[in-house]
């Protein structure tokens, strides 16, 4: 299981995913059934799974499964579009972790830098400032194209071209499962406060941990 699971369980009742797989698990065109009968708790350990499958390189994603009674033999959760969508979603957070960790390298060494040639740090209302600006153009970028239409944008470019990544509620239990996309802008909200925060706390620690960079010494 995956930390949190990117916070499915509290998305799980903000969204009111379980209506929704009461809504759409009955319309499946692709012959699973009974979906809409699982549990709550099999909607998390399934979510849980797929976190867990992609972060290991795409192991198990064809394995997972669910049962739509007690003596109901198992089905499949994945099409084979979708086991081939989130084999791509896995390719590319192993191509993105070295991206990540050289990224947290590169800040160290700017760190390390700005302390030896003592470059005098940004302020603390600076950052905030910043954060503010920044946040602020993205929103009008988001609302001037549309959050669908960025979506989409950025499907198509990280994706192959001949792998699906659409899929309807109709005919996609993990798309249900998910409540996609609505759970990936909600995710995305949270991740953009949580890097925000983080920032801001990085920024204060070093203004502390660096008091020999201030104006007065450079």
């Amino acid at each position: 299981m995956q930390p949190f699971d990117y916070g499915y369980s509290f998305f799980y009742k903000q969204l009111d995913i379980a209506s929704h797989i009461q809504k759409f698990a009955p319309q499946n065109r692709q012959g699973k059934t009974g979906f809409e009968n699982t549990s709550a708790e099999k909607h998390h350990q399934l979510f849980s799974e797929i976190c867990t499958a992609i972060n290991h390189g795409g192991d198990g994603l064809r394995q997972l499964s669910y049962k739509a009674s007690e003596n109901a033999q198992p089905q499949l959760l994945l099409t084979d579009p979708e086991a081939v969508h989130l084999q791509d979603v896995a390719n590319l957070i192993d191509l993105m972790m070295p991206v990540g960790w050289g990224a947290l390298g590169l800040l160290i060494l700017l760190i390390i830098f700005a302390r030896m040639a003592k470059y005098q740090l940004p302020t603390l209302g600076y950052s905030v400032m910043t954060l503010i600006a920044i946040s602020l153009l993205l929103m009008i970028i988001m609302v001037i194209i549309g959050p669908h239409e960025i979506f989409k944008s950025l499907h198509e470019m990280v994706f192959p071209d001949e792998h699906q990544w659409f899929f309807y509620y109709q005919d996609s239990l993990m798309t249900t499962l998910m409540k996609a996309p609505d759970i990936f802008f909600a995710i995305a909200a949270v991740w953009a406060v949580l890097s925000a925060v983080i920032y801001l706390l990085i920024a204060a620690l070093l203004k502390l941990l660096s008091p020999t960079i201030n104006p007065s010494h450079s």
